[in-house]
């Protein structure tokens, strides 16, 4: 990864085309790979014409990308799709007639009027829904995913899945062959992520469950029809219809039923649903984008309406805003908006040129996907997330959960907001009518102390009713004013303000402002995390019952006269500063053990990270780093394992820095870095023979820390011990090329 300036904003257009081609085609070729089976498969489970799927990823590439707010963000079908489209057309449907074209119709309705909303600014209305109600949602179209997969997985015809909890003997009707492809497929996508195999990589681990389960499906037609002619055969039901001419087969938009209420309350429920969703995604692609640039959500919500509309009237899905391509495309690289527009066009040349390829692939390899996809929104991670964010917020995701499954996406959303309105009250201790009051009307006042430093006095009850009278009131300030928000006289301070207001907080202070808060401290939390909801009343204690692991992490700490600390910290900035967690944010570190090389002038520390995971990626890691803090400047760089495919790989324009003198070390790592005078002169042939000669890590250097780690993966005590002593060694060796400045200088004045 080339090193990344957040200041150097890349330029927009025809510009950052011809700067950022090469690596945002690689970016858009990765997505591709990601969005064609899903494309395909959200189609499917929705119960649309496959090529609905992949008319709505093109459009959402080659329409959206420049009438929309975001610049590295990916639109096209998302997963919520899949239960709204469901639940539309069977609304919109009539006896012994098909919804799809009355559905189609509401789609370029919904698109419309998104495309207004957009117009009328009405993007900061998404911060009016609490943030565990939207993952209580998520969660459930979790569930709903599934359920409607089961049968495709099993290789059983039109069986839903409440009839094969009603009637189990269908489940006899399971064609084996279908179930082994199936658990292959997710055997794929389960163990992926654990795989280093750099050539495996180059395809993301959607791509490989089509091709593993294309020549899968049609060996094990051949064997059935050869050794077991009288058994069920594997005939083309089994596989994706899509007709040789694409126009053939989709249902395009109907709009005779318009003066119909039913067609405006789906309408209603359609642009409610995907609207929140897409500006929700919206955010947390701005917390991944390694130069921190924010989305006009405004101008968003008008490109995936206008996107919505042209999709509609050619027979394709809805248009929003979608998380996992995102992260893939930020994840490879994606520079500028033009990512997104390539991704739509190399699918379109993909549909053009693949129709036949993709007429074989499997529906179990489809249903493989999207289970996982499920899994993934409602697994227990989730829920383990909620609770560490307090028990409130886990209560109100199961309540929005339990209540959407029950009745529908709309009501079980209503459901959750007022949920957490009823649970504020309780917490608040206050009588009806005063909490009321209080909630409606806070008292949010700004005081100026100084010139360009103000106290922003807020009491009474601060939650997610009132967080547009906050922003207002902020949003007044100068960007390089000093701001401090006093909540001592708050009553309640609920998730989704925190959340709000540490988001505004990051990106003011990166603009030279400086916003602090004060008086959370005197509340009582049910979490150690910054986030969870604050009542005015005494903390108490909380004690902490160690794992086996963590016993085993303090004996070693203790054994080495180091500290330790099993408590998850939540205030990581120093971590997000390394070029590394750029594009995949740290949420949280623990078990943290802390020491010193006092001959060297080195702290150091040593903790498991997590990475923050939005809300869905097909990787996620939680791994154990090192971090040093040196005494002296380093040229900023990053040291890893190079592989063949990084030696040929031209199109991605990475710099890598060889010696000549040193073949080897240049076959063997790949060194990175915009100084490559400065890492010339500290890889001198003492450091390089101690790195040949070790085990590989991948180092980083932010000019005055360095990151160490070895494995994707927590690591065992027993390879931290040998993570101490390589960064000791390490260090020294750095140490004795350097020299402690004279005078304070900053990363970025080396840079």
């Amino acid at each position: 990864m080339i090193p990344i300036n957040p200041d150097q904003i890349p330029p927009d257009g025809w510009q950052g085309f011809k700067r950022y081609w090469r690596t945002d085609l690689v970016a858009a070729l990765s997505v591709a790979l990601v969005a064609l089976p899903l494309g395909l498969g959200i189609a499917v489970a929705a119960g649309f014409p496959p090529m609905s799927g992949l008319i709505s990823v093109i459009v959402g590439g080659l329409v959206t990308t420049f009438i929309r707010g975001s610049h590295v963000g990916i639109n096209g079908p998302a997963n919520a799709l899949i239960i709204v489209a469901l639940s539309a057309s069977e609304s919109m449907s009539l006896p012994g007639q098909s919804g799809l074209p009355y559905t189609m119709a509401v789609f370029v309705v919904s698109g419309g009027i998104q495309a207004i909303m957009g117009l009328l600014r009405l993007g900061k209305l998404g911060n009016l829904v609490p943030t565990s109600t939207i993952h209580g949602m998520l969660a459930a179209i979790g569930f709903l995913i599934i359920g409607t997969q089961i049968h495709h997985a099993l290789g059983i015809s039109d069986a839903s899945f409440s009839e094969l909890l009603t009637r189990p003997e269908i489940l006899l009707q399971a064609n084996p062959f279908i179930i082994t492809i199936t658990i292959v497929c997710l055997a794929i996508l389960v163990f992926y992520k654990d795989i280093e195999n750099r050539t495996i990589k180059l395809l993301p681990a959607p791509m490989w469950v089509l091709i593993v389960a294309i020549p899968l499906f049609f060996g094990f037609r051949w064997l059935s029809q050869e050794f077991y002619p009288n058994t069920e055969q594997l005939s083309n039901e089994f596989l994706i219809q899509i007709p040789t001419d694409i126009t053939q087969g989709l249902a395009f938009p109907d709009f005779s039923r318009i003066n119909e209420p039913v067609f405006w309350l789906t309408v209603f429920i359609v642009t409610i649903v995907l609207s929140l969703e897409s500006l929700v995604i919206s955010k947390a692609v701005d917390k991944l984008d390694p130069y921190k640039r924010k989305t006009n959500l405004n101008k968003d919500l008008f490109g995936i309406g206008v996107a919505t509309v042209v999709s509609g009237f050619l027979g394709g899905l809805p248009i929003t805003a979608v998380i996992a391509r995102s992260s893939v495309n930020i994840t490879n690289g994606a520079t500028t908006r033009w990512s997104n527009f390539m991704h739509g066009l190399i699918v379109l040349l993909f549909v053009v040129v693949f129709t036949s390829f993709i007429q074989k692939v499997p529906l179990a390899a489809l249903a493989a996907i999207l289970l996982f996809t499920g899994y993934m929104l409602t697994s227990p991670r989730v829920y383990k997330r909620a609770y560490q964010q307090g028990w409130e917020q886990l209560t109100i995701l199961v309540v929005t959960l339990v209540a959407i499954l029950l009745t529908d996406l709309m009501s079980g959303l209503l459901v959750g907001i007022g949920f957490t309105l009823l649970l504020h009250f309780f917490r608040s201790g206050m009588p009806l009518p005063l909490f009321l009051r209080y909630m409606r009307r806070p008292y949010i006042k700004v005081v100026q102390e100084k010139e360009q430093s103000y106290l922003l006095k807020i009491k009474g009850i601060i939650n997610f009713t009132n967080i547009l009278q906050i922003q207002n009131k902020i949003k007044k300030l100068n960007a390089d004013d000093n701001v401090v928000i006093d909540f001592s006289h708050a009553r309640v301070v609920d998730y989704t303000v925190l959340e709000y207001l540490h988001e505004y907080a990051e990106k003011y202070n990166q603009n030279g402002g400086e916003f602090h808060f004060t008086g959370l401290d005197v509340h009582k939390t049910s979490s150690h995390h910054p986030y969870a909801l604050h009542v005015l009343e005494k903390p108490k204690p909380k004690l902490i019952r160690l794992t086996r692991r963590q016993v085993e992490l303090k004996q070693l700490a203790a054994s080495n006269k180091w500290g330790y600390n099993p408590e998850v910290a939540w205030d990581i900035g120093d971590l997000n500063r390394f070029l590394f967690f750029k594009p995949r944010p740290v949420e949280y570190m623990s078990n943290q053990i802390s020491g010193n090389y006092p001959n060297l002038g080195v702290q150091w520390k040593i903790g498991d990270v997590s990475l923050k995971d939005a809300f869905i990626s097909f990787e996620t890691y939680r791994l154990t780093v090192e971090v040093l803090s040196l005494p002296f400047i380093l040229p900023i760089f990053s040291l890893e394992e190079e592989s063949f495919l990084d030696r040929i790989s031209v199109i991605a324009a990475q710099q890598d820095i060889d010696f000549n003198e040193y073949r080897n070390f240049s076959r063997k790592f790949l060194l990175q870095g915009t100084d490559e005078a400065g890492i010339r002169a500290l890889f001198t042939a003492n450091l390089i023979h101690f790195l040949e000669k070790s085990d590989i890590y991948h180092l980083e250097s932010n000019g005055k820390e360095l990151l160490i780690f070895r494995h994707l993966r927590i690591a065992s005590p027993r390879e931290i011990l040998k993570m101490v002593a390589y960064s000791k060694n390490l260090v020294t060796k750095l140490h004795q090329r350097t020299t402690p400045p004279t005078t304070k200088t900053t990363p970025d004045e080396v840079h």
